[in-house]
C-alpha cells in the first residue's frame, strides 16, 4: 500500500481508475483513504489495524480489520486524523473480544467480496471465476445461505424450527452460527431443509462448498476446521434430457426458417443455427461477421464466421477453449442470405448495416442480442410450432366500437430454443454414433453426453431374433452321442 502525507492538495490528485486502490497516512497510524472505481467515484477514510492471537501451540497469527470513518470531504482531514487517533485502540478491543464470535455470515460476505478477483484450480491452473458464475454464486449464497430472500417459503424453510428425529427441533439458523460452533451436522440439517427444493438445495451446497475452500486456502483462515461440506449426499436431480422427438416436426422447423428468412432475418437465421450446428445460446449470441482486427474487440465477442471455410471460430463458454465448428450446407447458405439481406437497403435487416454483429441487439446495434432480445419472438415461435401452451386469460373487448385492451395469455413452455441444442445432440449421434457426438460436443466425457443431451433410438434397441436364428435356419446336424 502507498504511503503519502494527507494533505488536501495530495489528496485532490488521487485520481480514480478502473480499479480500487488504498493509500495510507504517513503520519497517523492506521488511517488510510480508499479510492473507489468508476462508476462510484468516491474516496473514503478507513481506519486499519491487524489483530494479534495467540494459539495453544503458541503460534502468532494475524488478520487485518478496518472501520469506515466517513467520506472524503464530510470532515475536514485533521479532524478524520484525530477521530482515528482518539478511537483506534477502543476500536482494536472491540474486534479482538467478538473475534471468537464470527459468523458464517462474515465468512460468505467475505467470499462474495473476493470472488471478483479470486483463481479456481482446473487441470494444475488459476482460472477466474466467470462473471455468470460469481453472479450465480452470489445469488445462491444471498437466498439459501444467508436467507436474503422475499420468499416467504423459503425463508420459512430456513428458519422454522426443524424436526429432526420425531422429536427434538432444531433452532439454529446457519448464517448465524458461530464459526468455533459449526459442524457438519448444521450443514446436513440445513441441506435438510431444503427437501423442497433438490436442485437449488444442491447448487447451494456448492457454492457454500467453494466457499469454505476459499477460506481454507487464506493466510488465516475464518473456519480452523476440514471443510464440512464435504462428503454430504446430495439429492437426486432429473436429468432435463427433452428434444423434439418427431423429426419431421424438426424438419418443418428448418424449411420454415428458410422459406420465411426474408420476414424476420436475424431471428429466424438465429433459430436456423441453433438447429444445424447444436452450440449454446450464450456462444450464438455475440458471433462476428469477421475476426476483428483489434485484440480488444477480438475478446468482446464469443467467434466469428470464417466463409472461405465454411466454419465458425468459438471461444468455448463452457470449458474456456478455442474450437472450430464446421458450417453444414444449411447454415452456411442460410448465413449468407443474411449476409445479402443486412446489406440491400430495402429488406427487414437493413437496420443493422455496419454493425460487427451477426445478431445485433434490436435496440442497439452495437451490441450483440442477450437472453432478453427475442423473448416475445421466441414465445411465439415456441407456440406456433407446439413447444408452448398457452391459456387465455383476458378477453379482447370493444368499448363504443372501438377496440379495447388487447387479449392476453399466459404461456407455459413445453421445450425452450435451449433443447435445440440437445434435439442436435440426439439426431447427431443416433447418426454418427455417440462417442462421435461427445467428441462434437466437445464434452470431457461420453457420460456428460449421454446423462445430460443424448437419447437413444429405443425402437433400434427392440429385435425381433438373437444369434442370427430364425424359422428359415437349416436343422443343425445332430451330434455323434445324441440318441435316435
Amino acid at each position: 500500500m502507498k504511503a503519502i502525507k494527507f494533505t488536501k492538495v495530495a489528496l485532490e490528485k488521487l485520481k480514480h481508475t478502473n480499479k480500487t486502490y488504498r493509500v495510507q497516512d504517513q503520519q497517523t497510524v492506521g488511517l488510510s483513504i480508499e479510492v473507489r472505481a468508476t462508476p462510484s467515484k468516491l474516496k473514503v477514510y478507513y481506519a486499519e489495524w491487524s489483530n494479534i492471537v495467540i494459539d495453544k501451540n503458541g503460534n502468532q497469527k494475524r488478520w487485518g480489520s478496518r472501520r469506515k470513518v466517513c467520506r472524503y470531504g464530510q470532515k475536514p482531514i485533521e479532524a478524520v486524523k484525530k477521530v482515528v487517533n482518539i478511537n483506534l485502540d477502543d476500536w482494536k478491543k472491540d474486534t479482538s473480544q467478538s473475534s471468537s464470535k464470527r459468523t458464517l455470515t462474515h465468512l460468505v460476505s467475505d467470499f462474495k467480496r473476493a470472488l471478483p478477483t479470486a483463481f479456481r484450480k482446473a487441470s494444475g491452473k488459476k482460472i477466474k471465476y466467470k462473471k455468470k458464475t460469481i453472479k450465480s454464486y452470489s445469488a445462491l449464497l444471498d437466498c439459501y445461505v444467508l436467507a436474503l430472500t422475499d420468499n416467504s417459503t423459503t425463508k420459512q424453510m430456513l428458519t422454522a424450527p426443524y424436526n429432526v428425529d420425531g422429536t427434538n427441533y432444531y433452532k439454529k439458523i446457519l448464517a448465524d452460527i458461530p464459526l468455533t460452533e459449526l459442524g457438519k451436522r448444521d450443514i446436513k440439517i440445513w441441506h435438510s431443509r431444503l427437501e423442497q427444493k433438490p436442485i437449488a438445495a444442491n447448487r447451494a451446497l456448492a457454492a457454500l462448498s467453494v466457499a469454505m475452500d476459499w477460506d481454507s486456502q487464506r493466510p488465516i483462515p475464518a473456519y480452523k476446521e476440514t471443510n464440512p461440506c464435504l462428503r454430504i449426499a446430495k439429492y437426486t436431480e432429473n436429468k432435463d434430457k427433452a428434444f423434439i422427438e418427431d423429426l419431421p416436426k424438426v424438419l418443418e422447423i428448418v424449411k420454415y426458417c428458410n422459406e420465411q428468412l426474408y420476414r424476420d432475418p436475424q431471428f429466424l437465421c438465429f433459430i436456423l443455427l441453433l438447429l444445424e450446428i447444436g452450440e449454446r445460446l450464450e456462444d450464438c449470441f455475440g458471433l462476428a461477421w469477421k475476426k476483428p482486427i483489434n485484440i480488444a474487440d477480438q475478446k468482446k465477442c464469443s467467434g466469428w464466421i470464417i466463409f472461405e471455410k465454411n466454419e465458425i471460430y468459438l471461444r468455448d463458454s463452457k470449458n474456456r477453449k478455442d474450437a472450430t465448428i464446421g458450417l453444414t450446407d444449411v447454415a452456411f447458405k442460410a448465413l449468407m442470405k443474411l449476409q445479402n439481406l443486412v446489406t440491400d437497403a430495402d429488406t427487414a435487416a437493413s437496420w443493422a448495416v455496419g454493425s460487427m454483429w451477426v445478431f445485433p441487439r434490436p435496440t442497439d446495434n452495437t451490441l450483440p442480442i442477450n437472453n432478453s432480445s427475442y423473448r416475445s419472438k421466441t414465445r411465439d415461435f415456441l407456440f406456433k410450432f407446439g413447444m408452448a401452451t398457452r391459456e387465455l386469460v383476458r378477453v379482447n373487448r370493444k368499448v363504443n366500437g372501438h377496440r379495447g385492451k388487447r387479449s392476453v395469455y399466459k404461456y407455459t413452455n413445453i421445450l425452450t430454443l435451449k433443447h435445440l441444442r440437445k434435439t442436435y445432440v440426439t439426431y447427431y449421434g443416433r447418426e454418427n454414433g455417440l462417442e462421435a457426438a461427445s467428441l462434437r460436443m466437445r464434452h470431457s466425457s461420453m457420460e456428460v453426453t449421454k446423462n445430460h443431451y443424448f437419447n437413444e433410438d429405443q425402437d433400434k434397441l427392440k429385435v425381433k431374433t438373437m444369434y442370427g436364428t430364425s424359422d428359415n435356419v437349416v436343422e443343425l446336424k445332430k451330434a455323434a452321442n445324441d440318441q435316435e
